[in-house]
């Protein structure tokens, strides 16, 4: 597809612009030996990574001030696997956030393309996600002055794909939604979010997943850094 229009290019955050260099299956092996609980206390370790990324898309969207979202999803592990503790959840919860979340990194080529990006194009960065948790990656990674927006759904109180956060970054980037494009690695936020506000939308799919949905993306790419071809 042709993007001479735009003007304006919003990225998405997790599994778009950046990944954890440690697994979620060995940050919660790690973390069950540092709590001193055996690795069986949840069962099958991969099995309980899997549900803890389940977990994640149900907790991430509510709004909760007395437990942070890491401490829910332990807590809901553990009750899970018949352990009702509120402050091993506590405990395990940081313990695997000093595992995993210092080891987060951008993809390869991302900072660089960043960079020239912002020589031709307005940038934005919408992310779903609590405020704490969200704002910390994006400390910790250093990004923030290489984006004119950035808009965290914990922020605001209402989360991709609903339309509503789109406008809300439209608006503080100035930009109309056939002017702004939007890159993730969801299809379900990501493409049909985009969509929803009339933005054009550029798919990573790393993994090729099967587009099923009715929705499609304008453009289809593997890797990020392969925008330098669509933008540059």
């Amino acid at each position: 597809m042709d993007f001479e229009e735009v003007t304006a290019v919003v990225f998405d955050l997790d599994g778009t612009l950046c990944c954890y260099a440690v697994s979620i299956e060995k940050a919660i092996t790690e973390a069950l030996k540092r709590g001193g609980c055996s690795c069986e206390l949840l069962g099958d370790c991969a099995e309980a990574a899997a549900r803890y990324k389940e977990l994640w898309h149900e907790e991430a969207l509510i709004h909760d001030v007395d437990w942070p979202l890491r401490e829910r999803l332990w807590r809901r592990l553990l009750e899970e696997n018949g352990t009702n503790d509120v402050a091993l959840a506590r405990a395990l919860a940081e313990h695997f956030t000093q595992i995993r979340v210092p080891e987060i990194c951008l993809f390869s080529g991302v900072h660089e393309l960043l960079v020239d990006l912002k020589q031709c194009y307005r940038l934005g960065l919408l992310t779903n996600g609590p405020t704490d948790m969200q704002w910390q990656k994006i400390d910790i990674l250093g990004i923030a002055p290489l984006f004119d927006v950035v808009v965290v759904s914990g922020d605001e109180g209402v989360h991709k794909p609903d339309r509503h956060i789109f406008d809300v970054l439209l608006a503080r980037l100035g930009t109309s939604p056939r002017e702004t494009l939007y890159v993730g690695d969801s299809h379900a936020m990501d493409i049909v979010g985009a969509k929803r506000a009339e933005m054009c939308s550029v798919w990573v799919n790393r993994e090729n997943e099967r587009n099923t949905q009715e929705i499609r993306p304008d453009a289809e790419i593997t890797e990020i850094t392969e925008l330098r071809e669509l933008l540059l």
